[in-house]
């Protein structure tokens, strides 16, 4: 079934509504929070240019995601817009949001980079060295920061997800280094696992599918041989390092936007989100929604819980409602954009 033929404006409604149902409802709980705790907010102790460098923050940080997108695609020898690129990220961002485990945003950033004109093994190694760098970011600090930092958690479910997640973690990140270290294994696991099919009835059936996938694996393989050794790869991973600071630092300007003095936690509360982020990442809710409430709301005990309530919708709004939104925007466009298909674009 080709892309054009499944029901994308559907799903695509489906997944606003979705988001939409989680956002009213942290809404109401955050309202109901601030009303109960007697809040009233003093327009005149609002920090607006606090405000207006959080959303710059967030502006920068989809422009740096976006070129740690383009130097690996150089890197790649590949040619593509900047305005593309900033477009495809976005759109990736609303189906990974809608979906759990982020699992939507893969397979989109893949079918767009091959519908911009780049080879499948190529945009499947673009992909990968996308989440090889962020996965290798969380997992060498996000392990050292929860030692550091666990007794800020509470005892019962986000401690039990910390003892699961950081052994999951080391096991993604050293299968991912195995791609980036010896690329050719993954033409090998499915060579084997399409030999399983030999002499059987299927074998005519899938041959010729796996003749195709075989020739992207070694694609990819030479892609990824390639990046590792060139310029861009040191730049991809600066950047990497660059987007999740950019990310984290939205959270303290809004509590100076909210009046809050938080210069001597500045770093800590940075320390905080990569652990919550961290922790978001094995819990199959989209956007961790809710989880991410009842966690920003346990880790930041420190803030008044009248203003608490007002921080956490401003941060969820900035950091990820927006992105979901503007991304679904984007999203649409590109799949009802009418143009010739790229030879090599999924189906």
């Amino acid at each position: 079934m080709k892309v054009s033929e499944l029901p994308v404006r559907k799903w695509f409604l489906k997944g606003l509504s979705l988001i939409l149902i989680f956002t009213l409802a942290s809404t109401a709980y955050l309202l109901f929070n601030s009303l109960t705790s007697g809040f009233k907010l003093e327009y005149q102790k609002f920090n607006y240019p606090a405000l207006g460098l959080a959303i710059l923050t967030l502006l920068c940080s989809w422009l740096i995601e976006s070129c740690r997108i383009l130097f690996i695609i150089t890197g790649l020898s590949e040619k593509i817009s900047f305005i593309k690129v900033l477009g495809i990220n976005l759109a990736t961002s609303f189906t990974g949001n809608i979906t759990p485990f982020y699992s939507g945003g893969i397979p989109t950033q893949i079918y767009l980079l091959c519908k911009a004109g780049i080879q499948p093994g190529k945009s499947s190694a673009v992909v990968t060295m996308r989440v090889i760098l962020s996965t290798l970011v969380f997992t060498i600090f996000a392990p050292i920061l929860l030692l550091l930092y666990r007794f800020k958690l509470t005892n019962g479910m986000m401690l039990q997800i910390t003892t699961i997640a950081i052994p999951i973690a080391f096991l993604v990140s050293g299968l991912l280094l195995l791609f980036i270290i010896k690329p050719g294994i993954a033409a090998n696991l499915f060579a084997f696992l399409t030999g399983l099919f030999k002499n059987t009835r299927f074998q005519s059936k899938i041959q010729p599918l796996a003749n195709k996938l075989l020739v992207e694996l070694e694609t990819f393989h030479t892609s990824i041989k390639e990046f590792r050794k060139g310029i861009y790869f040191y730049l991809a991973s600066l950047f990497s390092i660059l987007y999740w600071t950019c990310f984290f630092t939205i959270a303290p300007l809004l509590m100076y936007a909210c009046g809050i003095n938080i210069t001597a936690m500045f770093v800590q509360i940075i320390f905080f989100q990569f652990i919550l982020v961290f922790i978001i990442a094995y819990i199959p809710v989209p956007s961790g929604s809710g989880i991410m409430e009842v966690g920003l709301f346990s880790l930041f005990s420190f803030i008044p819980p009248q203003l608490r309530a007002i921080f956490i919708f401003a941060w969820r709004l900035l950091s990820y409602h927006l992105a979901t939104f503007v991304g679904g925007i984007i999203f649409l466009r590109f799949i009802n954009r009418r143009q010739p298909q790229t030879e090599g674009v999924p189906e």
